[in-house]
């Protein structure tokens, strides 16, 4: 599972349909067991990839991943290809994560951590020059996306990990394009003052 910890995840754009396919974007075939098994083979990694980034917890992404594709697999009927297959099971997710986060913060008595952070996979920062450097900045990258409300660091994760479409988001999250928008460009300068009082300086 070494690759799912990769922070640029494929794009999220519309598929074509090839053959073997059937017109919903599912695999044809008819058999769900199968069904789920490609599904799980083509996007499990991507899907996985953006657990981790909101829980930043690779056991409960593992159990989040495995209720996206439960739910999956319950509602494979219910996919009628209005969307891309990847920007469904994205949807899912998110949903299952948000579920963990507030199941997660009822057992956090004393105080509530914002454990969903978001860290974008697209990384504004320049190649640092030692493994070092690139833990020190991944890590401020880490502690500022954690000063942001959970739903604007979910918007942030879904916009740059992904690669989704304001409007593909919008259909994933169920929520207006122009409000997820508005969360992006309102996200992005506050993180380039926290990243700067950290020290970054972008060079």
């Amino acid at each position: 599972m070494t690759d799912r910890d990769a922070t640029d995840a494929p794009s999220a754009a519309a598929v074509s349909v090839p053959p073997g396919v059937a017109a919903s974007g599912l695999p044809d075939g008819g058999d769900r067991e199968a069904i789920l098994t490609r599904l799980m083979m083509d996007h499990g990694d991507a899907v996985f990839a953006l657990c981790v980034r909101i829980l930043r917890d690779r056991t409960l992404a593992e159990d989040v991943l495995q209720q996206t594709f439960i739910e999956a697999h319950r509602d494979l009927d219910g996919f009628k290809g209005r969307s891309a297959i990847r920007t469904w099971l994205l949807g899912i997710a998110s949903h299952r994560c948000q579920d963990a986060i507030k199941a997660r913060r009822r057992r956090q008595r004393r105080f509530d951590v914002d454990d969903d952070a978001v860290a974008a996979a697209v990384d504004p920062l320049a190649d640092p020059r030692t493994p070092l450097e690139r833990a020190r900045i991944h890590q401020a990258l880490d502690d500022c996306l954690g000063e942001l409300a959970s739903e604007t660091r979910t918007a942030v994760l879904l916009r740059f990990q992904t690669g989704m479409s304001y409007e593909q988001m919008a259909e994933a999250v169920d929520d207006k394009a122009d409000t997820l928008r508005a969360r992006v460009c309102r996200a992005l300068p506050v993180l380039k003052r926290c990243l700067e009082a950290k020290g970054w300086d972008g060079d």
